[in-house]
C-alpha cells in the first residue's frame, strides 16, 4: 500500500490564465491580467498582514477573499491555499491562527512575483 503523500501547492499555473477566455494564445488578456495581479500583489499581502496585526477581522477577512479570488482565478495555488486557511480562521475569529499563517504570506507573494514575471518575460 502506498501512503498519500502532501503535494505542496503550484506557486503559479499558467494553463489557468488560457482557461479565463477559452483560448491559450491570448497574449494581450493574459498580459493585462498577470501584469494587474503582480502589480496589486505586494499591497494585498500588506493589506492582509497590517489588518490582522491591528485586529481587524473584517478589513482582514475582505483583503484576504481578494487575494484568494484573484490567486484562485489567475492558478497562484500556493497563495489561493493561504487565503483559504486564513479565511477559515478569521471565520471563527482566531486572528491568532490567521496571524501564523500570514507568517508565510511574504515568502508565498515572492515565489508568485517571481512565477508571474517569468511568465511574462517568455509572451
Amino acid at each position: 500500500m502506498t501512503g498519500l503523500v502532501d503535494q505542496p501547492p503550484v506557486v503559479f499555473d499558467a494553463s489557468a490564465v488560457g482557461s479565463l477566455t477559452g483560448h491559450a494564445g491570448d497574449r494581450e488578456f493574459a498580459l493585462v491580467f498577470v501584469t494587474r495581479f503582480r502589480r496589486m500583489l505586494p499591497e494585498r499581502v500588506r493589506r492582509i498582514v497590517a489588518a490582522i496585526g491591528s485586529h481587524d477581522a473584517g478589513d482582514a477577512m475582505d483583503a484576504v477573499l481578494s487575494l484568494k479570488a484573484a490567486s484562485g482565478t489567475l492558478g497562484a495555488g500556493e497563495l489561493f491555499e493561504l487565503g483559504a486557511l486564513m479565511e477559515a480562521r478569521l471565520r471563527h475569529l482566531d486572528l491568532q491562527g490567521a496571524a501564523q499563517v500570514a507568517e508565510g504570506l511574504p515568502a508565498a507573494a515572492e515565489r508568485a512575483y517571481y512565477a508571474l514575471t517569468t511568465y511574462l518575460e517568455g509572451l
